[in-house]
């Protein structure tokens, strides 16, 4: 009987944060469902960069704690620094500046004390 009521906590939990983040886009982008960011084909040495806001739909603020970029072709700017109030937005950025021909990856966390935003990023660079 524990096991079922734990499941059962367990389960709305994660409920409550999945509708506390609302992300949209100022362009139009190839993004696909668990946040995954195709820049597409590129040329060598050209920066491509998408443009998004980001809103706390939920009723609690939304405390930061960091923001991380992994892959040597992307970028990231963001002005979530302060956290989110209840429907408060900030906006974030992220860049494919490729070097070299050939596929790129990476990914890129906005991470708060309740939440993470995660995406996965891809691109192919061509000369």
């Amino acid at each position: 009987m524990k096991l079922i009521y734990i499941a059962i906590g367990l389960l709305m939990t994660l409920s409550v944060n999945a509708g506390q983040i609302e992300i949209t886009s100022q362009s139009p982008v190839q993004l696909e469902g668990r946040h995954s960011l195709n820049f597409g084909t590129v040329w060598v040495n050209s920066r491509v960069v998408q443009y998004f806001n980001l809103r706390n739909t939920g009723t609690t603020p939304l405390n930061y704690r960091g923001a991380y970029i992994y892959g040597g072709d992307f970028s990231a700017d963001q002005s979530c620094v302060r956290g989110l109030l209840p429907n408060e937005t900030c906006s974030f950025s992220i860049a494919y500046w490729p070097m070299f021909e050939g596929m790129s990856s990476g990914r890129f966390v906005l991470s708060f004390i309740e939440d993470d935003v995660d995406f996965d990023l891809w691109g192919q660079a061509r000369r």
